[in-house]
């Protein structure tokens, strides 16, 4: 399959940003359910508590991969716009430095 991808620089940072906000949000969310979970072990005693607890303190690690995946992509969205940035000046630089005239 072949196309072109046609997209801002200013279209990915907002991208990258909006990713971040939802990483934030899914760190925040996450610390309150293990709160909650912990708070469970004062009154939910026996070995179904127990199992449950350490069932859900293992998905902290998985929620943890995921939002390390989601800053990675945002990182490579803002590096892709820099790239993008940078090469749009040194073609404008390029241009600018073109003789105009040459033949009159």
């Amino acid at each position: 399959m072949t196309g072109t991808i046609r997209v801002t620089p200013e279209k990915l940072i907002s991208t990258s940003q909006e990713f971040s906000t939802h990483g934030s949000t899914i760190a925040s969310i996450t610390t309150e359910m293990l709160n909650i979970v912990a708070s469970l072990s004062s009154v939910w005693e026996g070995e179904a508590g127990t199992t449950y607890m350490t069932k859900f303190k293992g998905l902290e690690t998985d929620i943890q991969t995921m939002n390390r995946m989601i800053q990675e992509h945002v990182n490579d969205l803002q590096q892709m716009a820099n790239v993008y940035n940078t090469a749009e000046q040194s073609n404008t630089d390029d241009a600018a430095s073109l003789i105009a005239g040459i033949i009159s």
